[in-house]
């Protein structure tokens, strides 16, 4: 077993130390004898009751999911807060370093530019990638080509932002958290789910292209 399949069990433990009730009620989740439902980023997952392993609705057909990011996500999701109730969502965007003592987050500006790079001159493609996730489309921000707010889980959403390329200027994205965003996950899964995020959008663009 390697390092991220014992993160995934360990995942799976901490989810079973939770009363389901408690989870089902707190995050209005759809449930029967066996699983637990949520939507996560525009696909169905179920949780078993049982041991805590996660599924998704392919079609008719629920697969083993594999995918660590999703995976833990979801965990953290359900698992992070120590709050009965969930604070509302404030619609006051900012960017993830805004949560973090400064120099201390991590860059992610190689791994948001290959994306940007992908859905250069395909803003038709993302926009409609984005609204088959489910986005809801904003009015334009700082000159954003595209400004979505992306629901990525029930009731959690992040603000998504792409500007095109041209001759004078790279292709863009920046992604914004509401401010009590931490109130639902952990810090570093909030670069799980921009990844997960990221790579949803652009298995959708391809659809369209």
């Amino acid at each position: 077993m390697d390092n991220y399949e014992k993160q995934v069990y360990i995942g799976r433990e901490l989810f079973l130390q939770h009363d389901q009730d408690k989870l089902i009620e707190k995050y209005g989740l759809k449930h029967d004898e066996e699983y637990l439902y949520l939507k996560y980023i525009g696909t169905e997952y179920r949780i078993s009751r049982r041991d805590g392993a996660i599924a998704y609705s392919e079609g008719e057909e629920w697969m083993d999911c594999k995918e660590y990011t999703i995976v833990m996500t979801i965990y953290d999701f359900l698992c992070c807060s120590g709050q009965e109730i969930l604070p509302p969502l404030t619609g006051q965007w900012q960017p993830v370093g805004r949560f973090v003592t400064a120099g201390s987050s991590p860059s992610t500006d190689s791994f948001v530019e290959k994306y940007a790079q992908a859905f250069s001159g395909k803003v038709e493609e993302v926009k409609q990638a984005c609204i088959c996730l489910g986005g809801k489309q904003m009015e334009r921000l700082a000159g954003a080509d595209l400004t979505f707010e992306m629901p990525v889980f029930q009731d959690f959403s992040v603000l998504f932002q792409f500007w095109d390329g041209d001759e004078e200027f790279q292709p863009k994205i920046l992604l914004l958290w509401d401010k009590v965003s931490l109130s639902y996950l952990h810090f570093e899964t909030t670069y799980y789910l921009q990844g997960d995020l990221l790579k949803a959008i652009l298995q959708k663009t391809s659809l369209f292209v």
